[in-house]
């Protein structure tokens, strides 16, 4: 007679994790008069792609919408080369954001679809360290697109 020596509640061999098949993060970041926000929102997306050791593509598009402050030039100064900022006079959020999507679809036109993980948040959101790896989590159900707001 053969003894099982694992534990009853511990699974008889150890599942395999899926390897994501993301390639590159696009980030939309809708926007309205949020200078004094928006920078440490740039640098929290920052700092959880750090954190997450993300090494593949990253891309943020902020859409500055009939903004009368410097939300735009401080989004620029924080994005560096890691971006681009849209100034757009929509007044709507909805369609900055599919300004914005449409902008990192095309900013990734090279990289297939499947593997392209497009999310957003807001420009006055300071996000926690693993910001990233739970949309990364998300992705991996059957809707492609999440959001943070």
């Amino acid at each position: 007679m053969q003894k099982n020596l694992a534990p009853a509640s511990a699974p008889a061999y150890t599942p395999a994790r899926t390897p994501s098949k993301i390639q590159a993060v696009g980030i939309v970041v809708p926007a309205h008069n949020d200078a004094r926000t928006i920078a440490k929102c740039i640098s929290s997306l920052f700092a959880a792609n750090s954190h997450c050791g993300w090494h593949n593509s990253l891309w943020v598009v902020v859409v500055a919408d009939a903004c009368t402050d410097d939300t735009a030039k401080s989004a620029r100064n924080a994005l560096g080369a890691f971006g681009q900022v849209l100034e757009v006079c929509t007044r709507s959020a909805q369609a900055a954001h599919q300004l914005g999507a449409a902008t990192v679809m095309e900013h990734f036109r090279d990289v297939p679809r499947h593997t392209l993980l497009l999310t957003s948040t807001d420009a006055t959101a300071e996000l926690p360290r693993n910001w990233i790896e739970m949309q990364l989590q998300s992705s991996q159900s059957p809707i492609g697109l999440v959001s943070s707001r």
